[in-house]
């Protein structure tokens, strides 16, 4: 998890870490984990001004 949490560390946006028994389904926009394994959400951080 350390090294997924590297390589999200440097998208500007959502990243997921997914195993073999999860999938990602994207309709209208919305995104919907699919998931009998594991999975994390990483968020790119919010800018301070």
């Amino acid at each position: 998890m350390a090294d997924a949490e590297r390589w999200a560390a440097g998208i500007a946006g959502p990243a997921y870490a997914i195993d073999e028994q999860t999938a990602i389904k994207v309709a209208g926009g919305a995104v919907e984990v699919v998931s009998e394994g594991h999975w994390k959400l990483f968020q790119c951080p919010v800018e301070q001004s």
